[in-house]
């Protein structure tokens, strides 16, 4: 099954979390959005820690920003009023036909399809 992982749950992982480790080895193939690559090598405080993040991100399949994706997070924005970031990846998963892994149910809500909250912390 294909699926698109959140920065979230990306971090989660980064930071030992054993209920991201479970949910990334559920996916044969594990794909992000470049809003979510972005996201996790600005967080990297230093070389190693950006080496690590790079190498960890590279085991991903990473979409960049399409026409077709910017123009779905535009309505997804209007519609939910949400940031544009989380638009960009929630159009990613929408575009490529993916299951989005997020444990943010404030702006990915339970209730529209395609959406997974694997976990609470």
């Amino acid at each position: 099954m294909r699926a698109i992982i959140d920065s979230d749950i990306l971090i989660d992982y980064l930071q030992g979390v054993e209920s991201a480790r479970l949910e990334l080895a559920r996916y044969s193939r594990r794909e992000i959005s470049i809003i979510s690559w972005m996201e996790i090598m600005a967080g990297a405080e230093s070389s190693e820690d950006a080496k690590a993040c790079r190498d960890f991100l590279g085991t991903f399949t990473i979409h960049p920003l399409s026409p077709e994706i910017a123009a779905q997070a535009v309505v997804l924005r209007k519609k939910f009023r949400m940031r544009l970031p989380d638009a960009v990846v929630w159009a990613t998963a929408r575009v490529e036909g993916c299951l989005l892994i997020s444990r943010n149910d404030k702006d990915f809500p339970a209730s529209e399809p395609g959406i997974r909250h694997p976990y609470t912390l």
